[in-house]
């Protein structure tokens, strides 16, 4: 019988150096690392994050015990240059990135500076509206955790507001300190004027002032909320019956009572002193990470990865081309060398030479995992034309998750060749979407297939609650508001405009589907 378990973020820069810098890989147990800085830069920012981790976990009631997550579904950090060249990878125009993250099942990735702009000094305040890199990390790394330990329709208030009261966590000797204001929210606080019913149910068409209220006066919400001892408990009531169905305004009457009156409370709370808590987990064992340096070949490569892991075109991709063949020449036998350039090959289009390249890992090492993975999306994009070769897409994903049961692109992608195949799939196939979903719930891709299959199993009411966090999604935009259309007629008693909408097909992305999206960017 099977178990569903249901629970409640670049333009490519220029063409890198071969130059190898030093580089510094840092793994703890939910986090890696990979540092252009000291050896201690690395290790300090794993050890921060899991301290963050922690911290998390004791707000939200789970056990503080650490257990190591699969090395697959463990959040990668890239910590290089200055906030700068984090704004041109992220495609930001102008500088203003100051770090952004990118969720997405096996490749969850991560871009922080680690120095700040050439006019200001290292480990000071950037000049984006002050907004501290650290924090960025720490406030999206908040959205993942809600999603991967919680994942459930929260309204855009709240997310953000969670995410920007975790952003300003300060950790302190044994413990942390949660509560202090976000520096670059005061101006909004001060000068925008609070309407609590608009800030719990906005306009449908967003703009930067709403969406700057949102997120200001959502971190005051939620501070107030989580610290005014009599309105213990009403946060929770709140968000239980958002996902019971009730609209925004109807659960916040029903939980928070009076909302002129919460609206007078707010303000009151917003021109008093800071509330904030002090915890102190002494008796629980203090985190620790291991460094290692990157080899010479590894770190030769490490620019053109940080580009391919946060996604190029196809036209950014042959401009990597020659930059990554002439690695390839130096480094012959260097499996990360040739992984990056089976990936560069891969997004350049040049299909016959990324396999050959996948094929060369594989003859140096058969048990690398990505080199079955990369054969599969070969033969996937060869399907394209030619429906037999999703025989040899299965059988590499198949390859792969042997050697790593628990990497959720594997698993997932097995069950997508039964669907492109138009076949019914099996239980193995089943029970491998399920277990993708498990192991990376804030993926909307596996989220919206996983609720198409329930629609085929006449489940709506399980496909409803996994769609909540991709419609309520605060970074998704106009291109959501279709689906929550085709969620209304579903309930109204018409799946099948949703079903064909949510149906994977060979070739196209799904417009829900946000993967490589830098949408994320804290800006």
């Amino acid at each position: 019988m099977r178990k569903m378990l249901i629970g409640v973020v670049a333009l490519f820069a220029a063409t890198p150096s071969l130059a190898a810098e030093t580089w510094y890989k840092a793994s703890s147990d939910h986090f890696v690392v990979y540092s252009e800085g000291k050896q201690s830069d690395a290790e300090q920012l794993a050890v921060n994050l899991e301290r963050l981790d922690r911290a998390l976990r004791f707000i939200r009631g789970m056990p503080l015990a650490s257990q190591e997550l699969p090395d697959a579904t463990k959040l990668r950090v890239y910590q290089f240059g200055r906030t700068e060249d984090i704004a041109t990878l992220a495609g930001s125009i102008r500088s203003g990135v100051a770090g952004f993250f990118i969720p997405r099942a096996g490749r969850s990735v991560a871009f922080v500076p680690l120095r700040e702009d050439r006019d200001r000094g290292y480990g000071a305040r950037t000049s984006t509206n002050g907004i501290d890199p650290a924090k960025v990390l720490f406030h999206e790394y908040t959205h993942y955790f809600m999603f991967q330990h919680g994942a459930a329709a929260y309204p855009f208030w709240y997310q953000e507001g969670f995410a920007e009261l975790f952003g300003t966590l300060d950790l302190i000797d044994g413990g942390f300190r949660l509560g202090e204001p976000p520096e670059h929210r005061a101006s909004s606080l001060q000068n925008l004027t609070l309407d609590i019913k608009k800030l719990i149910a906005p306009p449908e068409e967003r703009n930067m002032l709403t969406v700057m209220k949102q997120y200001s006066y959502g971190w005051l919400l939620v501070s107030y909320l989580t610290f005014e001892p009599k309105r213990k408990g009403q946060l929770i009531d709140y968000l239980r019956r958002i996902n019971a169905g009730e609209s925004n305004l109807e659960a916040a009457q029903n939980a928070f009572g009076d909302l002129n009156k919460l609206e007078r409370d707010l303000s009151k709370y917003r021109d008093g002193r800071v509330r904030a808590i002090e915890v102190k987990l002494n008796d629980v064992d203090a985190p620790e990470a291991t460094v290692e340096k990157l080899s010479e070949d590894e770190a030769a490569q490490m620019m053109l990865h940080i580009h391919s892991v946060r996604g190029v075109t196809e036209d950014d991709a042959k401009r990597q081309v020659p930059e990554i063949r002439k690695l390839v020449a130096i480094y012959p036998q260097s499996v990360p060398v040739l992984l990056e350039a089976t990936e560069v090959e891969f997004d350049a289009q040049n299909i016959d030479e990324a396999e050959k390249l996948a094929d060369r890992v594989l003859a140096i090492d058969p048990d690398v995992t990505d080199a079955y993975l990369f054969k599969a999306n070969i033969a996937l994009k060869r399907a394209e034309k030619d429906p037999a070769q999703l025989s040899a897409a299965r059988k590499a994903f198949i390859a792969a998750n042997n050697l790593d049961p628990n990497n959720p692109r594997a698993l997932y992608g097995y069950y997508r060749t039964f669907i492109y195949a138009d076949e019914t799939p099996p239980e193995s196939a089943l029970v491998s979407l399920e277990r993708s979903y498990d192991l990376a719930p804030f993926d909307s891709s596996i989220r919206s297939t996983l609720a198409w299959q329930l629609l085929n199993e006449k489940r709506e009411d399980e496909a409803v609650i996994l769609l909540g966090p991709i419609i309520n999604n605060p970074h998704a935009g106009e291109k959501i508001k279709e689906l929550r259309e085709l969620v209304e007629q579903m309930e109204d008693g018409n799946p099948s405009p949703i079903m064909a909408k949510l149906k994977p097909k060979l070739g196209k992305k799904k417009e829900n589907e946000d993967d490589d999206d830098d949408s994320n960017a804290q800006r």
